[in-house]
């Protein structure tokens, strides 16, 4: 009964276990750099190592430049992190994808609104 019981709990804060990363991009560009590459092989770590949790992607894009082409940026950088997600195993039903567009940068530094934020387990 008392192995049942550790068991169980043990089980619960195994659910309770979720992480989150965030892939941070140049201005308007939806390319992946080095530490790109290397927050996702950790995402995709963790999601191989709990595979019954789901994955959610949510991209950002700063406001348009006169110069500069946003429409779709966010939607752009969470594709290429999911389809980067998928390369390094995990399974693309368990993902989600959000395009957020463009996110008001006054009260954020401005890295914050270049960015795609995996959940996993959240």
């Amino acid at each position: 009964m008392t192995v049942l019981l550790l068991v169980g709990l043990g089980g619960c804060s195994l659910l309770s276990d979720s992480r989150k990363f965030s892939v941070y991009f140049e201005p308007y560009s939806a390319e992946l750099n080095q530490q790109g590459h290397a927050t996702i092989a950790s995402a995709a770590e963790f999601a191989r190592n709990h595979p019954l949790r789901p994955v959610s992607i949510d991209g950002f894009s700063a406001p348009p430049d006169p110069k500069q082409d946003v429409d779709g940026l966010s939607a752009q950088r969470a594709d290429v992190v999911k389809q980067a997600l998928i390369g390094d195993g995990v399974a693309s039903v368990r993902i989600t994808t959000t395009a957020n567009g463009i996110v008001d940068p006054k009260s954020l530094p401005s890295v914050a609104v270049r960015r795609v934020d995996i959940g996993i387990g959240e």
